[in-house]
């Protein structure tokens, strides 16, 4: 009777549990530094891509949370984060701007090799709706960063 029972727990309780812990991943912060992540902002998207003249490639983060919901669009809180890939090295992190797209735009315009990260976002944190929340109104800002070559600095 006891190996009846043994078997039984077994099947029931102990196979699971030790299948979950073989399947779970663990938690770690190796895609970037713990002091990039602003309080309340998670990782919406990243990407990697060739940034400077150093060969190793760069990873780029956006972090956002939500700041408020209208009837036709969404205000975000964004900042972005440029981070060297191999060596965890923060090369960039942008200011928490407001914007209503959580998108990251990097590209290589100019066809240098290296891509730019392209954002646009509310200027001076300020914008305006009617009384039931629509027709958006706000002065936009568009902006690019980018790194420039040793030569020209």
């Amino acid at each position: 009777m006891k190996k009846a029972l043994l078997a039984l727990w077994l099947i029931a309780v102990a196979l699971p549990a030790w299948g979950q812990y073989q399947a779970g991943k663990g938690r770690t912060w190796d895609r970037f530094p713990p002091e990039v992540q602003e309080r309340g902002f998670g990782v919406h998207a990243s990407q990697f891509v060739q940034m400077d003249d150093d060969p190793a490639l760069e990873e780029v983060f956006l972090f956002s949370r939500d700041n408020g919901h209208y009837p036709y669009f969404d205000i975000f809180r964004v900042y972005y984060v440029v981070v060297d890939y191999y060596t965890k090295e923060v090369k960039y992190k942008s200011d928490i701007v407001l914007t209503t797209e959580r998108e990251l735009k990097l590209e290589d315009r100019n066809q240098d090799g290296k891509y730019e990260l392209y954002r646009k976002y509310f200027k001076d944190d300020t914008f305006a709706t009617d009384e039931e929340g629509n027709h958006l109104q706000v002065t936009w800002v568009y902006d690019c960063i980018e790194y420039k070559n040793k030569e020209e600095k």
